[in-house]
């Protein structure tokens, strides 16, 4: 069996109220859990999101600003270049006089001190001629921004035809290069380099990152960024060199470290700039620390409400159903009913009801059956104490009868010893029938007052009859109900052996088997008839007996019938029988022993 099966099995066998708690429990915890999860989430969903878009407006507005910028930058270079006689001494050739190369280097010195003076956040310019001489000038001497210019691709900015590229330096400045031509001519004449101060492009969007918590790099056209690596976290940095932004998947987010970041990309006009803004979703949520925070608070506090309130309607609920539980259990072990008084009138308060009225009515009944039942048992138990009673007084006319003429009979034909021998056994007989006054006897009484019986049949028929006794002396201190002997020896006698011609043997014994005391008469004489057997041991076929010898039937049906009085329907007689070959009838009894003989006798007295 399953884990899974065991719970489910271990829950169905749970008390109605614990199901009932562990019910409510667990419904609120989903339903709190649901709902709280759900409202986190979408919650640092629409953070995310409205984040996202409005990180895309701001680095929308710092394109256009950074457009703007570096176009005036352009525009105030070009319309200086178109103002200066440089569009015609950058032609003059190194081999050229010295009055046209004094002129020339006049000019270039001009022209870059007036640019450098134009403007604050011109840090350094340079110039290159057509054969490719620099010509450079600094605002500051101590610092040397133009020393990063030594490899300048001529070639690769002649390409662009005049159109400005920026490209990153070292020392906080950025340089803008533009290949510059003859106006008239249409001629190229040489290269302009002015170094801007990054400031005036980091002040763009500075305020922009502490607003947001994000990082914004700025792109060229050749995807560099134009800013020191000092100014570019690692994240965007990492961003920028794995060219996550040609990745369309990656627009909502990446990871790094073990951290999620949220990145808005955006291409100026002529992909001229490419600006990225990266930003750390957990700089984002730090807010939602206090909705996680109330979130558990809430959720502790609503299951400590549900808790009680489950317990408090579980209680409501099965209240009557332990007090109705309780009531049948009480019942069914002592039918004795004590009122329920059902706290609530739900349908276990009606059901409980129902069950009063139903109680109420059962041991009525009850007392009504044990009852009738105890004065049945008293009127069998006198009439049969009747029967046994006139039994003991009377014995058997027809016998008496016989062994008066046997006595009669004899003393003619015979000496004085055998009548007085019979005389004796007789007398004896009828003295032990009238004597004993109590109903339990121990078993040697009554097997001396069986052989005392026999000993006179033996007298009267002589070699006809032969008796043998198989009794267990360890057994003779057992209590047995009295005369239960006589009457089947009498039936073995009267109905087996007189009516078959030849020798008769009577066999009489005991045993004990199973905690339980066996008697048993047997005879070979003509046995009985199958329904005559039937008749004898079924009550309601009592009245169908032939009145034949009915002496010896009463005699019989009253054993039967006492000990079941005595000692219940699994004990009494057992009759086996098979014509003309003879009769077994076996006595069941349970064992008895002397201390609990007057119990007994006492409730059959009853």
């Amino acid at each position: 069996m399953s884990r899974l099966a065991r719970l489910i099995s271990t829950f169905l066998n749970l008390k109605l109220r614990t199901k009932f708690l562990l019910s409510f429990t667990v419904i609120i915890l989903i339903t709190v859990l649901m709902i709280s999860s759900v409202n986190y989430y979408v919650s640092v969903s629409a953070i995310k999101r409205n984040t996202a878009n409005f990180s895309e407006y701001l680095i929308e507005q710092i394109g256009i600003n950074l457009e703007k910028s570096t176009r005036d930058i352009e525009d105030q270079v070009f319309q200086q270049f178109r103002n200066s006689a440089l569009n015609t001494t950058l032609n003059i050739p190194e081999g050229s006089s010295s009055g046209e190369l004094f002129f020339k280097n006049r000019t270039i010195s001009e022209f870059m001190n007036e640019l450098l003076l134009s403007k604050d956040y011109f840090l350094s310019t340079m110039i290159i001629d057509s054969e490719g001489n620099k010509f450079g000038l600094e605002r500051s001497t101590i610092q040397d921004y133009n020393k990063n210019l030594t490899e300048v691709d001529i070639d690769k900015i002649k390409e662009k035809r005049g159109r400005a590229s920026w490209v990153p330096g070292n020392n906080n400045v950025i340089f803008m290069e533009k290949a510059v031509y003859d106006i008239s001519s249409n001629r190229y004449v040489g290269i302009i380099i002015v170094g801007v101060d990054s400031k005036l492009i980091s002040n763009i969007y500075t305020n922009v990152d502490e607003l947001t918590k994000g990082n914004i790099v700025i792109l060229n056209e050749e995807l560099e960024p134009l800013m020191f690596n000092k100014l570019v976290s690692e994240p965007s940095n990492y961003f920028v060199e794995n060219k996550m932004y040609n990745n369309p998947t990656l627009n909502q987010g990446f990871q790094y470290e073990g951290f999620s970041y949220i990145s808005t990309i955006i291409t100026t006009s002529y992909d001229k700039w490419k600006i990225v803004q990266v930003i750390a979703v957990n700089e984002l949520t730090q807010g939602t620390e206090a909705i996680k925070l109330w979130t558990i608070s809430t959720i502790l506090v609503s299951l400590l409400i549900a808790l009680i309130l489950a317990v408090v309607i579980s209680n409501n609920i099965t209240g009557n159903v332990r007090l109705l539980l309780q009531s049948m259990s009480n019942f069914s072990m002592d039918f004795t009913h004590k009122v329920i008084v059902p706290s609530s009138r739900d349908e276990v308060g009606l059901l409980a009801e129902k069950f009063n009225s139903m109680a109420e009515k059962i041991g009525e009944l009850i007392h009504t059956i044990y009852n009738e039942k105890l004065l049945k048992q008293k009127a069998e138990y006198r009439t049969l104490q009747f029967e046994y009673k006139a039994l003991q007084a009377q014995i058997n006319p027809h016998f008496l009868y016989n062994t008066l003429e046997s006595i009669h009979s004899l003393a003619k034909l015979r000496g004085d010893e055998q009548v007085s021998e019979m005389i004796y056994l007789l007398g004896k007989l009828l003295r032990e029938s009238i004597s004993k006054k109590g109903d339990i006897i121990y078993l040697q009484e009554e097997v001396d007052y069986i052989r005392n019986y026999l000993s006179i049949h033996k007298i009267i028929y002589g070699q006809k009859i032969e008796v043998n006794y198989h009794f267990d002396p360890s057994l003779m201190s057992f209590m047995v109900p009295k005369f239960i002997l006589q009457p089947l020896v009498e039936n073995s006698i009267k109905h087996g052996i007189e009516e078959k011609p030849g020798k008769g043997i009577v066999s009489i014994g005991c045993w004990e088997k199973d905690d339980d005391l066996y008697l048993e008469v047997s005879d070979n004489g003509v046995g009985i008839d199958e329904q005559t057997r039937e008749h004898l041991l079924n009550p309601s076929e009592h009245s169908k007996l032939k009145q034949k010898d009915k002496h010896t039937n009463v005699g019989i049906i009253s054993v039967h019938k006492r000990i079941q009085i005595l000692y219940g329907e699994d004990y009494g007689l057992n009759i086996t029988s098979e014509l003309n070959q003879g009769t077994t009838i076996r006595i069941r009894l349970p064992i008895i022993r002397e201390e609990h003989s007057n119990e007994i006798q006492s409730g059959g007295d009853r």
